[in-house]
């Protein structure tokens, strides 16, 4: 452990770039009409120009989480940083369409090197004690960074221009960048003899490749093709990866181990659950309700708002009580807010709807600090580095999951029913209600899960 100086200055540059990534994401999505306007592109190209990022960033978490092992963390640290600094930077510079996809891939590629040391870097860095408190206002920052990235983002294209966004981040991330370089010293411990498993990273990526690309282009039968491709690239993984040497993921980390496999389990389920929740109800107030889209980016940031003021909360709490205390009544909140969205029609009242948001921030900000520290509490340090990695590949299965879920269900319910008619709205809250009943049967299940991780080996995890 370093001084306490030092140490904080870790938190602090870890949570001003997570608050970066995450700010530059949200307040992006906001940019991306206009900008598919000034580079005169279609829609599939704007499409790709997400798509592109949420691969790259899902693929090569856990293969650079393992050079971190056999390297050093803070190098792989630092050259995510460099890597989506620059490539933001680059944008700036160039309208050529097939140039800002390669650029946004590298972003996306630049995110998964930080998110796959970011929090084993803190979990190394600070004592069990207090990991839960650490991880809360690292949550907290992300969570902040999704709040005032649609506000700040706006202003930005308003007075300036879409490449704006990425003039800030690019700042953002460099002054992350330097004072990594100047003030901070991160240790960690070294694995010896490790090598790295190439083939295993090669099956690992097209497992992910072939399941997120999958689902984000469902239901288009190519999307079936893929899921299932995706089944049988994660078998031959598993039969390599419990064969050779020195496996990419350590599987015994999970053998044994139900406290770390189930709140693993968890993650996966409750962002299923829930990640669609602001893209559906942005859908149901604009068109059922027929609210503007500034007001609509109000209301929703309700939820991303109560999420950053309850998660430093539910990360110190994490630090005293059981985790799946607290997870599961995190997951038990979030419920209860997809609950009240089951039963939206043209009469709910805007008051309901702000609750239940609520609700479920509130749950979700009890939830993710705690989880994360039965994650990173879950193996030992040698491991921190994997265990870092899946938090981040989880959140992303899930999310485009629920997703996937989303786009299904309105192609058997909704099909090409044209947008603004009478049909088109009764269809539309017909699907809505169906999907958070599904969505409430899926975060049940993750409220199961997350009981029956049990209790801490320890007080503080395996150490």
């Amino acid at each position: 452990m370093g001084s306490i100086r030092e140490n904080f200055m870790i938190l602090a540059i870890v949570s001003l770039t997570s608050f970066t990534i995450s700010f530059g994401g949200s307040s992006l999505n906001l940019a991306i009409p206009i900008m598919q306007i000034d580079l005169q592109a279609d829609s599939s190209t704007m499409s790709w120009f997400v798509t592109i990022y949420i691969l790259a960033t899902a693929m090569f978490q856990i293969p650079f989480a393992k050079l971190s092992d056999i390297f050093d963390r803070k190098i792989i640290y630092l050259l995510g940083l460099f890597i989506f600094s620059i490539s933001c930077i680059m944008v700036v510079l160039t309208k050529n369409i097939s140039l800002l996809l390669i650029l946004r891939f590298l972003q996306g590629f630049g995110g998964a090197l930080i998110f796959a040391t970011g929090t084993a870097i803190l979990a190394n860095t600070f004592s069990p004690e207090i990991k839960g408190k650490v991880f809360g206002i690292n949550i907290s920052s992300v969570y902040f960074g999704l709040t005032t990235g649609p506000v700040i983002g706006g202003l930005i294209v308003s007075f300036f221009s879409w490449k704006g966004i990425f003039v800030v981040t690019a700042s953002l991330g460099a002054l992350s960048l330097i004072l990594l370089l100047i003030k901070v010293d991160i240790r960690q411990e070294r694995i010896s003899n490790e090598k790295f498993d190439y083939l295993g990273a090669l099956f690992y990526t097209l497992t992910l490749f072939t399941l997120l690309y999958g689902f984000r282009i469902l239901p288009n039968n190519v999307g079936y093709i893929l899921i299932g491709g995706s089944v049988l690239f994660s078998i031959f993984f598993i039969f390599w990866e419990t064969r050779v040497t020195s496996p990419l993921i350590q599987l015994s980390i999970f053998k044994n181990n139900r406290f770390f496999t189930f709140a693993n389990l968890t993650s996966i389920t409750y962002y299923t659950s829930v990640t669609a929740i602001a893209f559906l109800i942005n859908l149901f107030l604009q068109n059922v309700k027929n609210f503007s889209p500034q007001f609509v980016g109000f209301i929703l940031l309700t939820r991303p708002l109560s999420q950053a003021l309850v998660s430093p909360f539910g990360g110190l709490l994490s630090d005293k009580i059981e985790h799946r205390i607290l997870t599961t009544i995190g997951t038990i909140l979030g419920a209860i807010g997809l609950f009240i969205f089951i039963f939206l029609n043209a009469n709910t009242p805007l008051y309901l709807i702000l609750l239940s948001l609520v609700i479920g921030g509130v749950g979700f900000g009890l939830f993710s600090s705690p989880n994360t520290n039965s994650i990173m509490s879950g193996v030992e340090r040698k491991y921190y580095n994997t265990a870092s990695a899946l938090i981040g590949t989880m959140r992303t299965i899930g999310q485009t999951m629920s997703m996937g879920i989303v786009t299904i269900t309105f192609s058997v319910l909704i099909g090409k029913e044209q947008v603004g008619s009478n049909i088109y709205n009764e269809k539309l809250i017909y699907s809505i209600n169906t999907l958070f009943t599904i969505f409430l049967g899926i975060c049940l299940v993750s409220s199961i899960f997350s009981y029956l991780r049990g209790k801490q080996l320890t007080k503080t995890g395996i150490e």
